[in-house]
């Protein structure tokens, strides 16, 4: 059985410019300091956004790719995880090109706290090998069942993007409903990763299925 949790609307800071623009802008808001929770993320309104002269796919990108970013932070991993304090967090991406360019641009030359970001992209059913988050576009979205167990396996963080995902063994899930990114997630997933998730995000998701 799921549980639902309710996120309330929140306000953001106005944006001018293009849904593009404005996607780029919250990239910057992200990677300069301000303080952009991801109940801020969870309300930005990104694909088909009213009066956006961008493609709606674009913008989802970037909001993708800032949600990537910002998972790691709201994230316990396993003990010995990184050698060092300033050991990279590595993101994994298959599936979908257009978000692994935007995470590239979202984090070049930028750290996450102390820690600097890499971005890899696999080929298709690659070993997910040294990453600690792995994104799975819907272009290979089949590939998840097979990768699960690896990924549980080696503690590594699954986030996907199509609908039914959790029950393929994803641990995040990312959705558009009414034009916003909004995420899912599994508890059962996170902990056969070995892997804990902090309250503040589970108080944003949307739905948190609970471990069995």
């Amino acid at each position: 059985m799921n549980l639902v949790r309710a996120v309330p609307g929140i306000g953001l800071p106005a944006l001018a410019g293009t849904g593009r623009a404005r996607g780029r802008a919250l990239a910057r808001l992200l990677l300069t300091g301000c303080c952009v929770p991801l109940l801020a993320l969870a309300a930005w309104s990104a694909p088909g956004a009213p009066g956006s002269d961008d493609p709606p796919a674009r913008q989802e990108e970037d909001v993708k790719a800032a949600f990537l970013y910002k998972f790691p932070a709201y994230v316990e991993w396993r003990p010995g995880t990184f050698e060092q304090t300033s050991s990279p967090i590595v993101i994994g991406v298959t599936g979908d090109d257009a978000v692994a360019e935007a995470l590239r641009a979202l984090v070049a030359g930028r750290k996450a706290g102390e820690r600097p970001v890499q971005i890899r992209q696999l080929a298709p059913g690659a070993f997910p090998v040294g990453m600690h988050l792995l994104f799975v576009g819907r272009a290979a979205s089949s590939l998840v069942p097979q990768l699960a167990p690896m990924a549980a396996r080696q503690g590594v963080l699954l986030v996907t993007d199509y609908e039914g995902a959790l029950d393929d063994g994803s641990a995040i899930n990312l959705l558009v409903i009414d034009r916003r990114v909004r995420f899912e997630v599994s508890l059962d997933a996170t902990e056969r990763a070995g892997l804990k998730l902090s309250s503040r995000m589970l108080a944003v998701a949307l739905w948190v299925r609970p471990a069995r």
